[in-house]
């Protein structure tokens, strides 16, 4: 295979021009949230840890679909550096087709089990309630996650981030005008409260999902073309589904490993009482302002050097990871000062409960800490992921969690009975532990020759 040098300003300058949209594309869709959640951290500590208790449930979900979303942007990425247009649209309709019918089922599933799976976290009749109401209707929206999710990775795997940022823009100007609505009755509206949270939430993705649909699809500028029938749009192709779900499944558990453990995690949590697991539940929302920048570089990881395995081009695979890797570096720094010398700035937009701000401000502190291992993980893994590791990434964050994070959490909490601080530490020591487990088994695999080893497989 012949060498070619690669200009270094030009290749920061491509990953600059992917991640900084999703960049803004996460800010965007977290920014809704952590609104939201300051609206809500205006009520009482149990309906804000109503909706913590709800948000470990549909997270693992969203972690589902957004893990078959990363399946279908490293196959769409890898076809569209080989050329193939007409493969990409099947590999996003296929992916949308079989996805839905898995969000319909998921729906009714939890429609029936409410009370059984919110009863695992906490037995306070008033959270329980608060909590009921609200999933029955904020799980309505899985459909719109799925067409979201798979959505945005037609387009990143493409190399468009742009369009998913203006669609994630309109998806949260109207979670928050609608939620400031329904929450708190303006405009003649009824005072609906956290159920007028979960109304704007599910309107806000059903806008997005019909909207990336319309610009997808669109005639003039749109990725993909209208089916002249209808059949074309149902044929299943084995093949190919195989490998999005091969690749999209591990991505979904390795995130799962991390909601199912915020599951536990948060019965742990309210061990200590519902102030500090509002205190929990706010602290990350806070996390999650600064760690939007880490998350681009993981997808944008993932998303090019697929796309330059698909080119066979083994000089840019490796000038894409060396850059990313730099990058990734200076922002955690940047993030890290942040956290540990603003958390304060954090908890006062976010609530007004002096002791709830006191709890939550150690914990963004402790994750202050933490920022270069946590972001620099999601590049090595994303880089595998593309690479043909399809399940390292998952071992790795399941080894991470279940043996060193939820362990020593629970020896935290029941065994020694130690203070909350100790369980923020047991999220510090998982992070770091996955990280240097990534860094040894990237280096040990030598992932850098991946293009080397897509060339043979596919002689």
């Amino acid at each position: 295979m012949t060498e070619k040098l690669c200009d270094t300003k030009k290749i920061r300058k491509e990953i600059y021009f992917l991640v900084i949209p999703i960049i803004l594309e996460n800010i965007f869709q977290i920014s809704a949230g952590v609104v939201s959640a300051a609206m809500i951290g205006r009520f009482t500590a149990n309906i804000i840890s109503a909706q913590g208790v709800c948000s470990r449930v549909t997270g693992v979900l969203w972690c589902l679909f957004k893990g078959i979303g990363i399946g279908a942007t490293v196959v769409i990425a890898k076809l569209h550096g080989g050329s193939d247009k007409s493969k990409c649209q099947s590999a996003f309709e296929q992916t949308i087709l079989t996805a839905t019918g898995i969000s319909l089922l998921v729906i009714l599933f939890i429609i029936f089990n409410a009370n059984s799976i919110l009863t695992f976290f906490t037995k306070n009749s008033d959270v329980l309630s608060y909590a009921k109401e609200y999933i029955r209707i904020v799980i309505l929206g899985a459909p719109f996650l799925v067409i979201m999710s798979v959505v945005t990775g037609a387009f990143q795997g493409h190399g468009n981030t742009k369009t998913p940022m203006y669609i994630a823009i309109v998806v949260n100007l109207i979670n928050i005008c609608l939620g400031y609505v329904l929450i708190y009755g303006k405009f003649r509206f009824p005072n609906l409260g956290l159920n007028g949270a979960g109304i704007a939430l599910i309107t806000s993705q059903a806008s997005g999902a019909i909207l990336g649909l319309i610009l997808l699809y669109n005639k003039k500028n749109g990725i993909f073309i209208i089916h002249k029938s209808v059949k074309d749009f149902f044929k299943l192709n084995a093949s190919m589904l195989k490998e999005i779900y091969t690749l999209g499944i591990p991505a979904a558990f390795e995130s799962m490993f991390w909601q199912l453990s915020a599951v536990v995690m948060s019965k742990v949590i309210l061990t200590y009482g519902e102030v500090s697991f509002a205190a929990y539940q706010l602290g990350l929302n806070a996390e999650s302002i600064v760690e939007m920048p880490a998350i681009g570089l993981g997808v944008a990881a993932t998303a090019l050097t697929a796309r330059a395995i698909g080119q066979k081009d083994d000089t840019l695979f490796k000038a894409y990871t060396k850059e990313l890797i730099h990058t990734t570096i200076i922002i955690s720094i940047v993030t890290s000062l942040i956290l540990i010398l603003l958390p304060n700035v954090f908890m006062n937009f976010l609530t007004n409960d002096e002791q709830i701000k006191s709890i939550g401000v150690k914990y963004i502190i402790a994750m202050g800490f933490i920022q270069l291992p946590q972001n620099l993980s999601k590049v090595l893994n994303g880089t595998m992921r593309s690479a043909g590791y399809k399940v390292i990434p998952m071992i790795i964050s399941g080894v991470g969690i279940w043996v060193f994070r939820v362990p020593v959490s629970l020896l935290v909490a029941y065994v020694f009975k130690l203070d909350i601080v100790f369980i923020w530490l047991c999220m510090a020591l998982d992070q770091t532990m996955k990280f240097t487990m990534s860094l040894i088994i990237f280096k040990y695999k030598k992932v850098n020759n991946a293009v080397e080893k897509y060339i043979d497989v596919n002689a």
